[in-house]
């Protein structure tokens, strides 16, 4: 519904993962963090009307722009920082660092720069970089053991469970997915297999010097428990209104955008979301509520109006004794 919504563009655009990745050093310390891609172009929007228009003539905006800047080396980048929450910093908050439709609050936690995300290179053919590129959450560098919601534990089975059925059982030794330097003891079964790791042993241990297990022994082996409560589920929602949407006149597209989707819906259905919108902030449900019937009193407006008047007939006798209609008024003036 906010301008965060409708961006002109991937370019233009801020992206994060919704997840909270748990990092621990090599000193045994732990910390919370949220990885951020901010654009250097500097975020911009779309209007709803805007939108709706480009939508309605070129559904490839958003990719067409990006291609296009990269062909002629305008190269789109974005800088990577985290967001960093120590284990002394989760005793501190008043929220939930883990939930995923929450945003962190602005103050409780600082911000850690690490590089830049530049694009600078088309992909050749479509079907051999993107469609069978299969990313998989399971797939974590040393040192990040991977976030601790039930979200992202069901991706790590899910998304390998996807991609073999979707590329194979050996969706790995594709191209696209495979490692730059490679040793492993998973070979043959179905095609592709490349070289198959040629006549290297496929057991461990073994005297041939293959790869060995990695073990992280810097790792901390305490598990942390998250407490789940649904009392502050619409605290996000406030936080956002009052404090992310700083700006009035967002706030005033934001409350157009909602007042839109509720124009088409039932009665019933405008109350309750009304109820909800209370619920969250006094002043947004006056608002919206008040938009709304502004505008369904001008949609009634305009379907009692009749741009034009109608052709109207009388009966009259004809020569011959039938009877026959003749036009009794005409106008292609509106009414006034």
């Amino acid at each position: 519904m906010s301008d965060y919504g409708i961006p002109d563009g991937y370019r233009k655009m801020d992206t994060f993962p919704i997840h909270t990745y748990e990092l621990s050093s090599k000193h045994g310390e732990k910390y919370y963090v949220r990885f951020n891609f901010r654009t250097e172009l500097g975020f911009s929007y779309l209007s709803t009307a805007e939108a709706a228009a480009i939508q309605s003539a070129d559904l490839d905006y958003f990719t067409r722009d990006l291609y296009n800047a990269i062909d002629s080396k305008n190269y789109p980048s974005w800088k990577l920082e985290m967001d960093v929450l120590s284990v002394h910093d989760l005793e501190k908050v008043d929220y939930s660092p883990f939930d995923i439709t929450r945003l962190w609050k602005n103050g409780t936690f600082h911000t850690v720069p690490i590089g830049r995300l530049v694009l600078n290179r088309n992909v050749e053919n479509q079907f051999r970089d993107i469609e069978q590129a299969a990313f998989n959450p399971a797939n974590l560098v040393p040192g990040i053991p991977g976030p601790v919601d039930h979200i992202f534990r069901a991706k790590r089975m899910f998304y390998k469970d996807s991609q073999n059925y979707r590329l194979g059982r050996n969706y790995d030794k594709i191209l696209v997915n495979m490692p730059v330097y490679e040793k492993t003891y998973v070979r043959d079964g179905r095609p592709p297999i490349s070289l198959n790791m040629k006549n290297a042993p496929n057991y461990y241990p073994n005297s041939f010097h293959g790869p060995v297990p990695y073990v992280d022994e810097h790792r901390p082996w305490k598990k942390l428990q998250v407490l789940q409560s649904i009392s502050v589920d619409l605290e996000p929602a406030w936080y956002f209104y009052n404090y992310i949407l700083e700006d009035e006149a967002h706030r005033q597209r934001f409350i157009a955008n909602i007042v839109l989707t509720l124009v088409p819906v039932t009665p019933p259905v405008v109350q309750r979301v009304i109820k909800l919108l209370h619920l969250i902030d006094q002043g947004l449900s006056e608002r919206v509520k008040a938009g709304y019937e502004v505008a369904l009193a001008a949609q009634q407006a305009a379907a009692n109006t009749t741009p034009y008047e109608t052709m109207s007939f009388r009966r009259v006798p004809s020569a011959e004794g039938h009877p026959t209609h003749e036009p009794q008024q005409f106008s292609m003036n509106p009414k006034k």
